[in-house]
């Protein structure tokens, strides 16, 4: 399997590795795995993950709507591309299997940050209280000086969108300020929030340490640390595929509804066991939740296979290499 970095450095010159990573796993690891609750920590550690919430998913109690925005670039005019499409196809099938009526999906030069303020304010302005903002990213990201003194490392995290020509440039970064003052903006009060980000970079991207998310509840699932980069397999990056099998998982295991603890924790053990992965996936969320106390919005209907197990009993692979 080929790797590469989904960062980049807009002050220095970008330099991109690329390496051998992949660690065997057989069908009953990618039909089986499950995690249990564990110690409550943000970077690569379970967190609780038991169901304290008071709101089920709309899917469940029939009260509500997920409204979804979905972002992926392949950064196919520059010399660093990706294959984020493929995320982002995945994560519309989810959403379809799910029953998601809103849905919007914007790839490469539709992702300029002009597009996105636009589609985070139409979206965000659809959501009642009962409702879920999901917001999925797969991309670039980077890291810029802070300007306002929010950040302890003297660094903001930024997404990296394009502008019309599909080229990447200071002026089309979206930092993490920008990033969470459009989304209080667009969304009222009782509006819950999941912000999924398959990016280098990422950690805090949701800046939901800010006092702005007041009683907002807010959890963010990231693919790596601020000081990190996320691995892209050259058919979509790690962190998707590791959630994308964890819901698989966890439906074949039974659980109807969960909370995010739970996904995250399951997404964890795939990360780790499937993957071998170097990246710390990690999750954040407001002073108005736990991971545990909110439920995960995206439980499909039906029967859901995830991309690499239908890869993997379509070709018999038993890696993730041949799969």
């Amino acid at each position: 399997a080929t790797l590469a970095q989904r960062g980049l450095c807009i002050a220095h010159a970008v330099r991109f590795w690329r390496s051998a990573r992949g660690a065997a796993f057989g069908p009953m690891d990618l039909l089986k795995l499950f995690v249990a609750a564990a110690g409550e920590k943000k970077t690569n550690r379970a967190v609780a993950s038991d169901n304290l919430y008071e709101r089920a998913a709309p899917g469940v109690s029939g009260d509500g709507e997920v409204h979804m925005l979905i972002m992926a670039l392949d950064y196919k005019r520059t010399s660093n591309p990706l294959t984020c499409s493929m995320d982002g196809r995945n994560m519309q099938a989810l959403a379809r299997a799910c029953g998601v009526q809103d849905c919007v999906a914007m790839y490469d030069e539709q992702c300029t940050k002009e597009n996105v303020f636009r589609a985070i304010e139409e979206i965000g302005s659809r959501c009642g209280k009962d409702d879920y903002f999901v917001f999925y990213y797969s991309g670039h990201g980077t890291n810029v000086e802070d300007e306002d003194g929010d950040e302890g490392d003297g660094e903001d995290e930024a997404f990296c969108f394009v502008d019309p020509n599909g080229q990447i440039s200071a002026n089309t970064l979206m930092t993490d300020d920008e990033f969470s003052e459009a989304v209080i903006n667009a969304t009222e009060d009782g509006v819950r929030i999941v912000v999924l980000t398959d990016c280098c970079h990422s950690g805090t991207i949701a800046d939901l340490s800010k006092d702005e998310w007041g009683q907002r509840e807010v959890v963010s699932i990231a693919g790596c640390l601020d000081s990190q980069t996320s691995g892209d397999m050259g058919r979509g990056g790690i962190f998707t595929h590791s959630m994308l099998l964890a819901i698989d998982q966890l439906q074949d295991a039974g659980s109807q509804e969960y909370s995010v603890g739970m996904l995250h924790n399951a997404t964890l053990e795939n990360d780790n066991r499937v993957f071998n992965s170097a990246q710390d996936i990690t999750i954040q969320w407001s002073a108005a939740t736990k991971p545990n106390k909110l439920a995960w919005p995206l439980i499909p209907q039906g029967e859901y296979k995830a991309p690499l197990t239908q890869a993997a009993s379509a070709t018999g692979a038993t890696n993730a290499e041949e799969a």
